[in-house]
């Protein structure tokens, strides 16, 4: 047979029917299922706006609630917690740290010791010492010993002072032996920093007391025992009344305190310059140098004159 090219080309009978029928049912599935789609949709578009916003509701609220669960965590469990385990480290760091920094070094005291006097007198002594820059103190103390059971005296002592403490002229048949040093009722006082920001600055205004034209004279009265004589001037540069300003007087022979003693000037004003003179009654060794320092309260309010 020929081929003939304007034949339609004819394929079996059920081929074509499963073409023609197949189209139109695949197209009428996808319109029902989009209506059906579509009729689900819009029925159910307030259910599903519901659950759309309460998605971007949770989304949102999350991180609040987390910074909530964290805080309300915080202010009863965790947080508590934290700040007693805090406060122990800082209780911890007071006790080993501040304590060293702000608690004061007890007072040192050296052994008493004695002093002829005169005739019948002696003078009694020891050395006190406050190694504390920020502390001074106040203290009572007395000297006991065999045949001496002295009366309670006030003393006190500035922020890194040394200096004697004593008891002049104690009139006894006999030297006291065995004699030593009782203290009571110290009292310790933290400078403050607000009132005094500055204490050498708050020292210097107070303290300067000049002592000049010293004069020492070994053999000022002879007799059967020469008596010595220490004179000086002493004048007050601050600009305070003061009720009382003392003068302890050391004589050493080298290195080695041989004698000391102790004068008063009452009502020692601003501006003010004293003649002073004090004298020693027992024979001394010979004497290569002496000291004469003021002795003043600076903390004491009832020191000075208003």
């Amino acid at each position: 047979m020929a081929f003939n090219p304007n034949q339609e080309s004819v394929g079996p009978p059920e081929a074509q029917s499963q073409s023609s029928t197949k189209k139109p049912a695949d197209k009428e599935g996808e319109l029902k299922a989009s209506f059906k789609f579509s009729f689900w949709f819009f029925r159910n578009k307030p259910f599903l706006k519901k659950v759309f916003m309460g998605l971007v509701i949770v989304v949102v609220a999350a991180p609040w609630t987390y910074t909530l669960i964290w805080l309300l965590d915080w202010a009863v469990i965790t947080g508590p917690k934290e700040r007693a385990n805090l406060n122990t480290i800082l209780d911890i760091k007071v006790s080993q740290e501040a304590l060293a920094n702000i608690a004061a070094t007890p007072l040192y005291f050296s052994e008493a010791e004695i002093f002829a006097g005169g005739i019948g007198q002696y003078d009694i002594f020891s050395q006190v010492k406050n190694q504390n820059a920020k502390w001074w103190m106040e203290f009572q103390y007395r000297f006991v010993g065999e045949g001496l059971e002295g009366d309670w005296r006030n003393g006190f002592v500035l922020p890194d002072e040394t200096k004697y403490i004593t008891n002049l002229g104690v009139e006894r048949a006999f030297r006291p032996r065995n004699i030593r040093l009782e203290t009571r009722d110290i009292k310790y006082h933290r400078i403050n920093n607000h009132l005094i920001p500055d204490y050498a600055e708050f020292k210097k205004e107070r303290m300067d007391i000049v002592v000049s034209d010293t004069d020492f004279d070994p053999r000022a009265i002879q007799n059967k025992k020469n008596i010595a004589l220490l004179s000086f001037m002493a004048k007050n540069n601050t600009a305070y009344d003061y009720w009382l300003i003392g003068f302890y007087t050391y004589l050493y022979r080298g290195d080695q305190l041989v004698a000391l003693n102790y004068i008063g000037a009452t009502e020692f004003l601003s501006g003010e310059s004293r003649d002073l003179e004090i004298y020693f009654y027992e024979g001394l060794p010979a004497v290569s140098r002496y000291e004469i320092v003021p002795e003043l309260n600076i903390f004491d309010e009832d020191g000075y004159i208003r």
